[in-house]
């Protein structure tokens, strides 16, 4: 397949560095990986314009990992980025993705080969995409390095490029490349939270993660719902009604992980008992907190539930507590401090961490406050966003996509979410028929 490469506009900004520093914090081993679908096909020349654009202001994005006798660095190199070209002209989208929801079986054949799915990687560039034009629709696959940044950062850098792309100015922020440096943590403060931060209890060689992530994905089933905007603030406001401590801090995100506790845990012979909440601490105010940064600002949130596993209220107060004590700065910096010691021994030691799938922890990840299908190339309506990859018990969050009636218009989210789950084997039917009953089908006075 033809593969051709942009370099970043010249001088781009960061024209007076030659590498930008990665604390430990940054050395995520994966990638995160998007599939966009638009109407019609792309105009190359304008995509490769603004694809030029965008890496002038992001510069770290066409660099190379390096390390530097255990210090951890992208050499801002200026390498091409490469963009991969694929035709299937007799097929439709609708033969890889047959529906809208955001998390699909397998987007492996739209996107930028090979996979990178491991130790870090200093040789791959750091930022790859690929370009497939179908019978009457085209695929932008993006994959991104995590070290690059967050999904955050990765959604403002896409939406930067779709800008771009319509001859638009920016919506947000430029980004900037300062990194906050935690101090190093004290035996002591790692040896409090290291029971808490399970994932480093046994760290994988590239190799071992690979087969572990192949494991994870084929052992549990995967359970796709959405929501509307309107059910959820229904619940919402119920569960705050019900919960006086945190009636005014109670959020849907809160209500929706809970209830699908409670859903799972009507269904499971054992029941989850605590809840991983990935929280983004970007905007909290901290002097070590930079919104525009393009990095990594997520820290993990670990909730203890109470006794009764499908008192939903209860649920929701816990995981609205967690969240507030995790998001208190001194809390923020002590963790970060410790992930950041944490990770930067693991690269070192040439491995990765890995979060273990259980049937006592439901790990969250909602990307639902980012706008996803606002970096639509020029197309609001028809634009969709997509991700792959689900583990067990592993709640995915996003924004709904629009989706195509009957009549061949388009119809807009309008506020709706996506959720993505994996069941244990024999479980989907049980979860999707609960799920089909409704919000209401739960009590709430638990």
């Amino acid at each position: 397949m033809p593969t051709f490469f942009v370099q970043p506009a010249q001088p781009t900004a960061l024209s007076d560095r030659y590498e930008v520093e990665l604390p430990g914090y940054e050395l995520w081993a994966t990638m995160i990986e998007n599939v966009h679908i638009l109407v019609g096909s792309l105009d190359l020349k304008e995509f490769s314009a603004a694809l030029s654009r965008t890496l002038q202001l992001w510069p770290h994005t066409a660099g190379r990992l390096t390390d530097d006798g255990g210090k951890y660095k992208i050499y801002l190199t200026n390498d091409g980025v490469p963009v991969e070209c694929e035709e299937r002209l007799h097929e439709s989208t609708s033969s890889v993705v047959p529906d809208s929801h955001v998390i699909q079986s397998d987007l492996s054949g739209l996107l930028n080969s090979p996979r990178q799915r491991g130790a870090l990687d200093f040789k791959v560039p750091l930022l790859k995409l690929k370009i497939v034009s179908f019978r009457d629709e085209t695929t932008l696959g993006i994959s991104w390095n995590h070290t690059l940044g967050d999904a955050t950062a990765f959604f403002r850098f896409t939406h930067a490029f779709s800008q771009f792309y319509q001859g638009l100015h920016l919506d947000y922020p430029l980004p900037t490349f300062e990194k906050p440096i935690f101090p190093k943590p004290l035996e002591t403060t790692i040896e409090e939270l290291r029971p808490l931060m399970y994932y480093f209890h046994e760290l994988y060689s590239e190799e071992e993660l690979r087969k572990k992530y192949s494991e994870r994905l084929h052992t549990p089933e995967r359970v796709n719902w959405s929501f509307e905007r309107q059910e959820l603030e229904t619940l919402c406001n119920s569960l705050r009604q019900r919960s006086p401590s945190a009636a005014s801090r109670l959020s849907i995100h809160d209500s929706l992980s809970a209830y699908i506790v409670t859903v799972i845990n009507r269904i499971l012979p054992s029941q989850i008992r605590k809840i991983k909440v990935t929280d983004s601490y970007r905007f909290s105010g901290a002097s070590f907190a930079f919104p525009d940064v393009a990095g990594n600002a997520v820290i993990d949130v670990l909730t203890t539930l109470p006794e009764d596993p499908t008192d939903i209220t209860g649920i929701a107060t816990s995981i609205r507590e967690s969240l507030t004590h995790y998001r208190q700065h001194e809390v923020i910096s002590t963790w970060m401090s410790t992930v950041s010691h944490l990770m930067l021994a693991a690269a070192k030691a040439g491995k990765s961490f890995y979060y273990p799938p259980s049937t006592e922890i439901m790990p969250v990840n909602s990307m639902a406050t980012i706008d996803w299908c606002s970096a639509h190339f020029g197309q609001p309506e028809s634009h969709r966003h997509h991700m792959s990859g689900h583990g067990l018990l592993y709640l995915r969050v996003f924004g709904a996509n629009p989706w195509r009636g009957d009549d061949g218009s388009w119809h807009a989210p309008e506020g709706g979410i996506d959720i993505s789950i994996g069941v244990p084997q024999g479980c989907r039917k049980k979860v999707l028929d609960i799920l089909a009953q409704g919000l209401d089908s739960i009590k709430t006075d638990g």
